[in-house]
């Protein structure tokens, strides 16, 4: 990764999350309309909603890992993430008070690979069997979780406004939160509606 930047990986591992949150748009029917020849699914609503907020939630969980691991070369004694006085992952990742989370006292990137997992895990379930009777339940704990989080996310931007950082890295996987709170909203909207079924 050495001729990689820092801020270079972040756009590459961000690229699934911005295809993602076109298909979630409202503009995604136009946008997928030359794909869903080669991806059929892209010709509903509900196959776009799904195939965006996994591609949402595969970019999270690579951010995440790669917070992780940056996160890990901080505590070796390495940098990995300095962009200037504002932005640096580095700072912010490396203050071992605001780095953990309270309560279950491991690190948030950590944390961030769990959720992450999780939702590709509801998203994927959904996907293979997206007529069960369980697909409503599955949809509403997913907006929930997701919601949820501005609880966590707030309290991190609180964390960098005390340091006067902010981490790129980290940002990157609160906007995948709430991109797939608009994406299980929908996808509730669409199931509450019956249209769901008729995809």
């Amino acid at each position: 990764m050495e001729f990689l930047d820092s801020n270079t990986i972040l756009a590459i591992f961000s690229i699934p999350m911005v295809i993602g949150a076109l298909l979630i748009s409202p503009s995604g029917e136009s946008l997928s309309a030359s794909m869903s020849e080669k991806f059929p699914s892209l010709k509903t609503l509900r196959g776009r909603l799904l195939t965006g907020s996994t591609l949402i939630a595969f970019s999270g969980f690579i951010i995440s890992a790669m917070t992780l691991w940056i996160s890990n070369t901080i505590s070796e004694g390495a940098g990995f993430c300095v962009v200037n006085n504002i932005f640096s992952c580095d700072d912010v990742l490396g203050n071992a008070e605001f780095n953990t989370m309270p309560f279950l006292g491991i690190r948030w990137a950590l944390f961030g690979i769990i959720i992450y997992t999780f939702f590709l895990w509801l998203l994927i379930s959904i996907s293979k069997e997206p007529q069960a009777d369980w697909v409503g339940t599955n949809i509403k704990l997913g907006f929930m979780i997701t919601s949820t989080g501005i609880i966590a996310i707030a309290w991190l931007m609180y964390a960098e406004s005390v340091m006067e950082k902010i981490c790129p890295y980290c940002t990157a996987a609160h906007i995948g939160n709430i991109l797939l709170i608009y994406g299980f909203w929908k996808m509730g909207k669409l199931h509450d509606s019956g249209e769901w079924h008729k995809n």
